[in-house]
Formats: C-alpha cells, structure tokens, sequence
C-alpha cells in the first residue's frame, strides 16, 4: 500500500509518534523477498519491539522501564545481575 509520507509526517507530528518510527513500519509492510506480505505483521513486530526496548533502555531507570513496558524477565535478569 502507498502512503502519502507527507500525511505520515502530519500524522507523526499530531500523534507525538516519531516520523522515523511510522516510516519503519511502512517499510516493512513489503519486502521484495516477501511479495505477498506473508510476513509484514512478523517484521512489523520487530520495529515495535525494537522501538520500545530502546526506549526502555535509554531512560534513568532502564529496569523499571523495561517492567513498564512488559519486558518483565528481562528486567528480572538485569535486576539480578545488578544485586549479585
């Protein structure tokens, strides 16, 4: 599907969602290994994983974040290496 990337950047802008972010997730829509888009949803998953994991790890609290976010096991990993 083709976007208007200038209604994407509006919408970025109105949203408070990163351009950049937005425009990762168009691009992953299609993949010429991947004609009929069998795997859009799976490599969309994977920019939002991306995304959030980087938020949660860029931040003062990066244990916290990451519970936040549901990346629970992870922080208990983070959080025991921390405490031994």
């Amino acid at each position: 599907m083709a976007y208007d990337m200038d209604r994407v950047r509006e919408a970025s802008e109105k949203s408070g969602v990163p351009f950049d972010y937005l425009a990762r997730l168009i691009a992953a829509e299609t993949s010429p290994d991947d004609p009929r888009g069998e795997g859009a949803l799976v490599r969309q998953m994977t920019v939002v994983f991306d995304h959030y994991l980087a938020k949660s790890i860029s931040g003062p609290n990066p244990i916290e974040d990451l519970k936040r976010f549901g990346f629970t096991e992870t922080a208990e990993i983070l959080d025991a290496r921390g405490n031994s």
